[in-house]
C-alpha cells in the first residue's frame, strides 16, 4: 500500500533530534527546511564565508528542550574559537541529520 499526499507529507515535515555527539553528549538538532537550506548556502558564497557554514548549521539546528534555538548569530566567534576535537562532532552531526554527507562536503572544499 503507497503513502497518501497527508502521510508523505508528515514524513517529509522537518523534525526535532536527539543525537549523541561524542565528546559532548546528547544534543537536541532541529532538522532544517530546504528554503533555510537553501538559504544558508546563500549567505555562505565567499571562501570565508564557506569556512563558517558548518557553525551557521550549529546555530540553526541546535534548540533545546522547548525547540527554541541555543545559539544566535552573536555566537559565532565562540563556535569559531571552540576545540576543534568537540566543535568538529558537533558540525558533522548537524550536517549528517540535515542531510549532508560530511565526507562530500569536505572533497567540495
Amino acid at each position: 500500500m503507497s503513502l497518501d499526499k497527508a502521510a508523505l507529507l508528515a514524513l517529509f515535515a522537518p523534525q526535532i533530534i536527539d543525537r549523541d555527539v561524542p565528546g559532548v553528549g546528547t544534543v537536541r538538532l532541529r532538522e532544517l527546511s530546504a528554503p533555510e537550506v537553501s538559504d544558508l548556502r546563500e549567505a555562505c558564497k565567499t571562501e570565508a564565508q564557506k569556512a563558517d557554514f558548518g557553525f551557521h548549521l550549529v546555530i540553526a539546528s541546535v534548540v533545546d528542550d522547548t525547540g527554541t534555538p541555543t545559539f544566535t548569530a552573536a555566537d559565532l566567534p565562540a563556535l569559531r574559537a571552540s576545540a576543534q576535537s568537540r566543535i568538529g562532532e558537533l558540525v558533522s552531526a548537524v550536517m549528517t541529520v540535515n542531510g549532508f554527507s560530511v565526507r562530500e562536503d569536505a572533497a567540495k572544499n
